[in-house]
């Protein structure tokens, strides 16, 4: 008999072509120039006089309207400035404030009354409108499909909040938690592990442990998020909510400074200790789920501090981009063009193949350090390719310690559960929350065997139509935060010195 992990994948092995390369973004059209040599602003056609060819930041900010209710307003609002990003008209130190204005002048403009609702108009912000539309196209308008989203009633207080240039308290990276006791002090003190650079009062300090935190009644499950999002944000809508109504998981939420945007060697930091926090502070080995970039994390981690392993029953992957992606790159317009356009320091290192992808992959590196189960979606609009064996998020098993790889839309072929869920909608997949109850009870990973009857279903059960709204506002939540991030870099953050091989 074939094991779970082949009858997940039997389905689309057609699909499970060697991975594509990266493809090119378009290049960005020149700035436009009137005969006279008077600059053309390509914020809605203003005239500046700019003699230095730089845009001028207070006439771009009263381009922006004040109020953004219809996806024309968006297109004439979004297009000339990502261009101008793109161009190097618009100075990288003034790109936060724009964006955010634009943020905030979009407006929803009714709500999804149900969770099939809000998956429909979540996909069609992307240009899908059935299954046979397959994944997103490789060159995205990436804020204008998150104004669309917006529009579309997925919008959060902290999309709010970020957009005025505050910071919600469920971004908090500042707790205040318990000390390791000494007899179990970790930190810089385990032999083979790599060296933590960041000061362990900084890395204590990124864990937000609810206040009922049972210290070891329940088995401890770290939530660490993916790129431009905290722990909190990220999974309290969704597998954390559930998880956290369970008598045998204490959720625990990873919330990294600069919501995972800087060097992915420094994030990778903060899951191995709150790992090894969690282990010598509760006598109870924990296990993590990820969403995104958080498997990187957790990968790297894995690698280069091999003693966690050890300590840790389970890695949950939900849209893991574990050989980066082809689609980076929407994030960053005209970083890969020759007008040396800055780039947000992880981003650059989850392109497809990057040199830090590359280093992970090594020497085993593609293959699981614990019991892992990985689940992915082809309409992932921010991971390509995600698709059978070929995708991003499948992981090897070469030391044998247990693999399963779900690609939903081969596993729950025709089915609501392998619908167009996008990269933040498996975080509510009904097949995908049973993997991660499935894997926390069982030994091994989640077995696709046990679970395939949510395959029916839409939403795991206790998600709500805000729960939806609430995830998937992440999206447009993420490229807020990674378009105010500075400083920015020109070339990839070296390799550590430790990872070596």
């Amino acid at each position: 008999m074939r094991s779970p992990a082949l009858l997940v994948l039997a389905a689309p092995l057609v699909l499970a072509l060697p991975a594509p390369a990266p493809e090119p973004l378009p290049l960005p059209k020149p700035r436009p120039q009137t005969s006279t040599g008077v600059e053309t602003d390509p914020i809605t056609g203003l005239l500046t006089g700019l003699l230095t060819g730089v845009l001028n930041i207070g006439s771009v900010r009263s381009a922006v309207p004040a109020i953004i209710s219809d996806t024309a307003q968006v297109v004439d609002s979004t297009v000339p400035i990502l261009e101008a990003i793109a161009n190097g008209t618009l100075l990288g130190t003034d790109t936060p404030a724009i964006v955010q204005k634009l943020f905030q002048a979009a407006k929803p403009t009714a709500a999804p009354l149900a969770p099939s609702q809000a998956i429909t108009r979540a996909a069609a912000a992307w240009g899908l409108s059935s299954r046979s539309t397959g994944p997103p196209a490789p060159t995205q308008n990436i804020l204008e499909n998150a104004l669309n989203l917006i529009l579309a009633g997925f919008t959060s207080s902290d999309i709010a909040a970020v957009a005025a240039g505050a910071s919600p308290f469920t971004n908090s990276w500042n707790n205040t938690n318990r000390a390791v006791p000494i007899l179990k002090t970790f930190y810089n003190l385990v032999l083979g592990n790599a060296p933590f650079s960041v000061p362990e009062s900084q890395l204590r300090a990124a864990m937000y442990i609810p206040p009922g935190f049972t210290w070891g009644q329940k088995q401890p499950i770290l939530m660490s998020p993916g790129t431009g999002a905290t722990g909190s944000v990220n999974f309290q809508s969704n597998i954390g909510k559930l998880l956290a109504g369970r008598s045998d998981a204490d959720p625990v939420y990873l919330n990294v400074p600069q919501n995972l945007l800087n060097d992915i060697q420094l994030n990778a930091e903060y899951v191995a200790y709150a790992l090894q926090y969690l282990y010598a502070t509760t006598d109870k080995k924990p296990a993590i789920v990820t969403w995104s970039q958080g498997s990187l994390d957790a990968q790297w981690a894995f690698k280069y501090w091999p003693s966690i392993p050890q300590i840790v029953t389970d890695h949950i992957a939900i849209s893991p981009d574990y050989h980066g992606t082809i689609l980076a790159y929407i994030l960053c317009p005209g970083f890969t063009t020759a007008n040396a356009i800055a780039c947000v320091p992880s981003v650059i290192q989850q392109q497809y193949n990057s040199n830090l992808v590359t280093r992970l992959r090594s020497n085993g590196g593609d293959s699981a350090y614990v019991p892992t189960t990985t689940v992915y979606s082809t309409f992932d609009e921010i991971v390509q390719p995600q698709q059978g064996t070929a995708a991003s998020g499948f992981l090897n098993d070469a030391r044998g310690v247990g693999v399963s790889n779900t690609f939903l839309q081969g596993a729950c072929l025709g089915q609501p559960a392998g619908g167009l869920y996008l990269h933040e909608g498996v975080l509510y997949n009904p097949v995908a929350y049973a993997l991660v109850v499935d894997a926390l009870t069982n030994t091994g990973p989640g077995s696709f065997s046990r679970v395939s009857g949510q395959c029916g279903s839409v939403v795991a059960p206790g998600i709500s139509v805000a729960d939806v709204i609430q995830t998937e506002s992440l999206i447009p939540l993420a490229v807020l935060n990674i378009f105010s991030y500075l400083p920015r870099v020109l070339t990839e953050p070296p390799l550590k010195a430790y990872a070596n091989h």
